[in-house]
């Protein structure tokens, strides 16, 4: 809206604009006190969210430590690294055993290859498969859409026949459709549609057929018509073939590799394709080899390195003799993490009973109320920001809300039990976990080191349960309460990003606002009065000015 130009004053001398604006300024107390409430109610707002914020983050470290790796977290050495290594795992033992000998480490089977083109001469790189007495590929392709022409993909070799048959697996006879070899199309004779489902079948590019696990079947890997030995070698190197391919280029040589170690890890072709690679059509598939060890008496054979010991990953590294010394690998409860794993929990929970504590301690100013816009518009930035810091203290102060969870939270730490025979491991603060004597620290929790350090070496499935029992445990608690809390300022404050009308304060707000409006409606009404009041008092004087100038221009021009 447009404001207007007035010009007050000209015939009284009265500064008018003044006058207004100082009425204005009281007629505005009551739209001033409505947006300082607003103010108030957004500080507020905010403040309910940041507790919602610790007691999000509050839920999520809860429910992080839950996991079982947490509490069963292992530490574990070997004597000697550098010939065999270990890592336990989340439910090995408390123990230790003896790697005596390592006879035979397991191995991948390879196979070195000399691929011949059709005259016997060596490949290289850019020699295409064509040139090659490999494999046709035999292909098999489903129309997945009704339609009057079918482009074959991929394309049929020249001077094939294709083979039609419906979904039904029904020969379709060939004196009823037509295939173009030029433009690698089929169409219906009759002009009819191709149907759904139907299938053609012909011969298009190469295949080399292989099997890399003894007693598997032969996998099909096939290669286009403009294919060259570099596509092949890529091909092998896919993961369907379970082998890895090296060309090496100045020999003319392929190296083929097992990716899976052991005796039942296998390299074997089929028989077009060993002509091709040079390879004996009556040799036996190259074969790997199982690792063979002795671990506490027992020999023992894997067709990997790695091996699962008493729930320990152990991997071997090199053979040695018994003469050489066994390697012992031991596993142990690593009390050290997992005292971290529970301290970072306390640590987070004692962060947020903190903020909590603070904000309904908060000293509140009530003679600090927010800055109107006139009084912002009279003060520094500096001392805006000190008056702030004033007004916004105490926003949830006494909150009963703020209360209430933070007894919730400290109740479940007494509350907290578990079912065990070891009376002195019932309760959490038996293993130096208590909420202390200082009932004004609001619940902060205080932990004992050495009680929890003891009880972790102890017990450490005890501990779990203390804390992840699905019924008793303090953990579930937790995470239930800090969820309930949150959803009922959620339901008060909202959350961010959320609707005004989804949260009671942000209605209250949207209330605010509208009688704002209709205030500020009221105001302008009143302003345009009393300029229109003024107008008529200096139109009036205007007048009477005139009339006095008129008389004394008479009385003076009579004598």
């Amino acid at each position: 809206m447009t404001t207007p130009i007035r010009f007050g004053g000209l015939a009284s001398g009265i500064d008018t604009d003044t006058i207004i604006k100082q009425l204005m300024q009281v007629e505005r107390l009551p739209v001033d006190k409505l947006e300082q409430k607003k103010q108030t109610t957004e500080w507020k707002r905010d403040a309910y969210r940041e507790m919602n914020r610790s007691l999000m983050t509050l839920r999520n470290s809860a429910v992080d430590l839950m996991l079982s790796r947490n509490f069963y977290a292992k530490t574990s050495s070997s004597s000697d690294e550098s010939r065999v290594s270990v890592v336990a795992g989340p439910s090995s033992g408390n123990t230790a055993v003896r790697i005596e000998s390592v006879n035979q480490l397991a191995t991948a089977a390879t196979q070195i290859v000399e691929p011949k083109d059709k005259i016997g001469n060596a490949v290289t790189k850019a020699t295409k498969l064509s040139d090659m007495n490999l494999q046709s590929a035999t292909q098999e392709v489903q129309l997945n859409v009704a339609t009057k022409e079918w482009i074959l993909s991929p394309k049929p070799r020249a001077g094939e026949q294709i083979i039609l048959k419906d979904a039904s697996d029904n020969l379709i006879d060939s004196a009823n459709y037509t295939y173009d070899g030029a433009t690698g199309k089929v169409t219906m004779n009759d002009g009819s549609d191709l149907a759904i489902g139907m299938k053609a079948t012909y011969t298009s590019g190469y295949q080399v057929q292989i099997r890399s696990e003894e007693g598997g079947e032969l996998k099909t890997i096939k290669l286009s018509e403009e294919a060259t030995i570099e596509n092949l070698v890529t091909a092998l190197n896919g993961k369907e073939s379970g082998i890895s391919a090296f060309f090496e280029p100045i020999s003319g040589k392929l190296s083929l590799t097992q990716k899976q170690t052991g005796e039942k890890s296998i390299i074997e072709f089929d028989a077009t394709t060993k002509n091709v690679f040079g390879i004996n059509p009556a040799a036996l598939p190259q074969k790997g080899v199982d690792a063979s060890f002795v671990v506490n008496g027992i020999t023992m054979t894997q067709s990997s390195n790695t091996v699962a010991i008493d729930n320990m990953t152990v991997t071997l590294k090199s053979q040695f003799t018994a003469s050489q010394g066994a390697v012992i690998l031991s596993a142990a409860t690593d009390t050290q993490k997992i005292f971290d794993n529970i301290k970072g929990f306390v640590d987070k929970y004692n962060e947020t009973i903190d903020l909590m504590n603070t904000k309904v301690r908060e000293d509140k100013f009530r003679s600090f109320t927010p800055l109107t816009k006139a009084q912002r518009d009279e003060l520094s930035e500096d001392e805006i920001k000190k008056w702030e810091e004033k007004a916004m203290s105490g926003m949830l102060r006494g909150d009963t809300i703020v209360r209430s969870a933070m007894d919730t939270l400290r109740s479940k730490w007494s509350s907290t039990s578990a079912s065990t025979n070891d009376n002195e491991m019932k309760q959490l603060f038996q293993i130096g976990l208590a909420t202390g004597s200082d009932f004004t620290n609001g619940g902060k929790i205080e932990l004992n080191e050495e009680k929890l350090k003891a009880a972790i070496e102890k017990d450490p499935e005890q501990v779990y349960q203390l804390f992840t029992n699905a019924e008793s445990g303090l953990l579930p608690k937790i995470r239930d309460a800090a969820t309930n809390s949150r959803t009922t300022i959620t339901r008060i404050a909202g959350s961010e990003g959320s609707g005004a009308p989804t949260y009671s304060m942000g209605r209250e707000m949207t209330a605010i606002d509208t009688r704002i409006e209709r205030l500020n409606e009221l105001l302008i009404s009143k302003e345009n009065a009393y300029y229109r009041r003024f107008t008529a008092m200096e139109t009036a004087m205007n007048q009477a000015n005139s009339q006095a100038a008129s008389l004394q221009q008479f009385l003076g021009g009579g004598m």
